[in-house]
C-alpha cells in the first residue's frame, strides 16, 4: 500500500513541473535532462482487526411426546377395460377394370351372308343380373339352285336372376326362327320347283323358371326347374312340351348323402297326316324318378372312393306296343381316387330317353309331316373308364360304354318323298358299344387344345343298317392368344361311316366322310374394337350329313366387334 501510494504524489508532483516549464516548440526533438527526487514523507498503518474463534451456539429444541402410526391399505383401482383403436394404414385398393356389359358383332360373308349378335347384360351387382341376346344369321344363296337351298336363324332370349339369402330364382325366354328348305331334290328334276313351295319354317318359344339352393354348406340342397317349350311349322304341325324338374340332397352324414333326381315330361303333339290331310293328336306323357345314396370315404372332393348307388323308376305311355309299362332299372356308379390326378370309375344304368318333335328337328330339320314319335328305351348300359391328367399341361379321359337298346331311332328318306326324312324305329334289342379317347392340352391363358375320338357299333334287329348314324366321330378344337391382341380359334369336325337309306327307290349309300375345318381369327384394337375374319368348310367339300342334302362348299365372313 505505501508504495502505492507514493507512485501517486511522484505522478502528480512531475504534472505539475510540467505544467509550470513552458515548452520550446522552436526546438524540435530535443529533452532537458532533469533530476526527479521522490522523498517518503508519510507511513500509512492501519489498526489489527480482531478475530473471534468461538462458535455460536445452537438454540434449543423441544421433541414431540406424541406418537406417529401409519396404516397402510392396499387399492385395486377399477378401470374400464382399454380397448385401443389402432388404425393400419390402408393402402388404395387399385381400381377395379371396366366391365362393358354390352356386346355388338355384325359381319357379312359369301352366298349373300349377314351376320349380327348383340348382348346386354348386366355388371357387377350382388343382388340380381340379366340379360338380352340377339342373333340373326341367314344365307340366300346355297348349294343347290341358289335360292332354293338358302336357310336363316333369328333368336331372341332375355334371362334374369335373383339372389336371394341362401337361394338363387332365375327365368329366361326364349323365342326363335328358322328357315330351310327342301332342296335335296334330284338336279334332273323339272321344272325347278318354287321356292316358297319347299320352305320349312320353324317357330320354337321356350321359357323357364327355377330355384336353387345357393349355400353350399347347406345339409339340405335342392334345385327346382319349370319349363313350356312350343313349336309349330309351316305344314301345321305343332307341339306343347311342359318339363318339371328336381334335383335334392340331403347330408346325413359327412360321408353319407341321399339324393332324389326326377322328372316330368307333358307332351301334346298335333299333326295332319300327308295322305288323308286329317289332323292327329297325340298325348304323350314319361315320368322318372332316380333315388339314390352316396358314400364317401374321404372328406376331400378328389379322394378315396365315392360309391353311388339306387335304382331308376320311369313310367311311359307312349304309342309303341311295349309301351304303357313302369320300368325299373338298377344304378350304381363307383370313382376310385387314387390322387388329385387320377381317378377310375365303373356303372350301370338304365332309362327311358325322352324324345320329341322338338328334340327330332334340332337333329334333323328335313322332316316329313306325321313322324312317328316314341321314346327310346335304354333298359342296359355298363360303363367305365379313366381320366386324369399326366402333368401339369396334359390331360386325359378314356372310355366305353355297352347299351342295349329298344326303340332306337334312325332317319330315312321317307317312301312318300325322299327329299324329307321319317323316322324309323327298331322295336327289338339294339346293342351299342361305344370307345373314345380325349386328351386335352391347357397352356395357362395362351393356348388351349382339346381332342376327342369316339368309336360305334351297332348289332341291330329289325333294320338293316344304323340308318344316319356315324361309327365314327372325331373332334379337334383349338385356342391360341397372341400377345393379347390376336385370338385364334380352330376347329375340326371328322365323321365316317354313314349308310343313307332311300326308302322311294329302296337305294342305299354310304355317304363320303365329312371332313369340315372351320377357323377364326380376331384382332383387339383395344378393350373394346375388334375385327375378326371366319372361313367354314376350309377343304370346300360339298359333304352330306344326311342322303341328298350336300352343304355349301367353303364360307368366308368377316366383321368387326364392339363393347359398350
Amino acid at each position: 500500500m505505501k508504495v502505492f501510494l507514493a507512485v501517486i504524489f511522484s505522478c502528480l508532483s512531475i504534472l505539475a513541473i510540467a505544467q509550470e516549464t513552458e515548452p520550446d516548440w522552436d526546438q524540435e526533438g530535443e529533452i532537458d535532462d532533469a533530476e526527479v527526487v521522490i522523498e517518503k514523507e508519510r507511513e500509512i498503518s492501519l489498526p489489527t482487526a480482531s478475530r473471534r474463534f468461538e462458535p455460536i451456539p445452537p438454540l434449543p429444541t423441544t421433541r414431540p411426546t406424541t406418537t406417529i402410526t401409519y396404516q397402510f391399505q392396499e387399492v385395486t383401482p377399477t378401470l374400464p377395460g382399454l380397448n385401443p383403436q389402432v388404425r393400419p394404414l390402408k393402402i388404395k385398393n387399385p381400381p377395379l377394370d371396366p366391365l362393358y356389359g354390352n356386346y355388338l358383332k355384325l359381319g357379312f360373308g359369301n352366298f349373300l351372308t349377314p351376320y349380327a349378335e348383340l348382348f346386354t347384360n348386366s355388371t357387377r351387382n350382388d343382388e340380381y343380373s340379366y340379360g338380352l341376346h340377339l342373333q340373326h344369321e341367314s344365307s340366300r344363296l346355297g348349294p343347290v339352285d341358289g335360292s332354293n337351298s338358302g336357310n336363316s336363324d333369328s333368336r331372341i332370349g332375355v334371362s334374369g336372376k335373383y339372389f336371394a339369402q341362401g337361394h338363387t330364382l332365375r327365368a329366361d325366354a326364349e323365342y326363335q326362327r328358322e328357315r330351310y328348305h327342301f332342296y335335296g331334290y334330284s338336279p334332273l328334276v323339272e321344272p325347278e320347283p318354287e321356292r316358297d313351295s319347299i320352305r320349312q319354317i320353324f317357330n320354337a318359344i321356350a321359357i323357364s323358371a327355377g330355384i336353387a339352393r345357393a349355400d353350399v354348406d347347406a345339409t339340405l340342397g335342392y334345385d327346382v326347374e319349370a319349363r313350356f317349350t312350343h313349336l309349330s311349322d309351316a305344314y301345321q304341325a305343332a307341339e306343347n312340351q311342359v318339363n318339371l324338374q328336381l334335383k335334392a340332397d340331403y347330408t346325413i352324414l359327412p360321408h353319407l348323402t341321399l339324393g332324389l333326381e326326377s322328372n316330368l315330361y307333358l307332351m301334346q303333339r298335333s299333326d295332319q297326316d300327308p295322305e288323308t290331310s286329317v289332323e292327329n293328336k297325340i298325348n304323350r306323357s314319361l315320368f322318372q324318378a332316380r333315388p339314390y345314396l352316396v358314400y364317401r370315404t374321404s372328406d376331400g372332393p378328389g379322394e378315396g372312393l365315392t360309391i353311388k348307388g339306387g335304382f331308376t323308376i320311369a313310367y311311359e305311355n307312349d304309342t309303341a306296343s311295349n309301351a304303357d309299362q313302369l320300368h325299373v332299372y338298377p344304378y350304381a356308379l363307383a370313382t376310385l381316387h387314387f390322387d388329385d390326378a387320377f381317378q377310375v370309375y365303373a356303372g350301370i344304368d338304365g332309362n327311358i330317353e325322352a324324345t320329341s318333335l322338338y328334340s327330332f328337328t334340332r337333329e334333323n330339320p328335313y322332316l316329313d309331316a306325321d313322324v312317328p314319335l316314341l321314346h327310346t328305351n335304354r333298359n342296359f348300359s355298363f360303363r367305365g373308364g379313366a381320366k386324369g391328367r399326366i402333368n401339369s399341361l396334359f390331360g386325359f379321359h378314356l372310355g366305353f360304354s355297352a347299351s342295349n337298346y329298344k326303340n332306337l331311332y334312325f332317319f330315312a328318306n321317307s317312301a312318300r318323298d325322299s327329299t324329307r326324312f321319317t323316322i324309323l324305329y327298331d322295336p327289338d334289342n339294339v346293342f351299342q358299344l361305344n370307345l373314345f379317347g380325349e386328351l386335352s392340352l391347357n397352356s395357362t391363358e395362351r393356348f388351349r387344345s382339346s381332342l376327342r375320338g369316339d368309336f360305334y357299333t351297332y348289332n341291330v334287329e329289325n333294320v338293316d343298317e344304323p340308318w344316319h348314324r356315324p361309327n365314327f366321330t372325331l373332334s379337334w378344337l383349338n385356342r391360341l392368344n397372341l400377345f393379347e391382341k390376336i385370338l385364334l380359334n380352330a376347329e375340326l369336325q371328322f365323321m365316317s361311316g354313314i349308310q343313307g337309306l332311300n326308302l322311294a327307290s329302296g337305294t342305299t349309300r354310304e355317304l363320303d366322310p365329312i371332313t369340315d375345318l372351320h377357323f377364326q381369327a380376331d384382332y383387339l384394337f383395344s378393350n373394346r374394337f375388334s375385327a375378326f375374319v371366319e372361313v367354314r368348310n376350309i377343304f370346300a367339300q360339298n359333304y352330306e350329313r344326311f342322303m341328298n342334302y350336300p352343304s355349301r362348299g367353303i364360307m368366308f365372313l368377316g366383321g368387326i366387334t364392339y363393347s359398350f
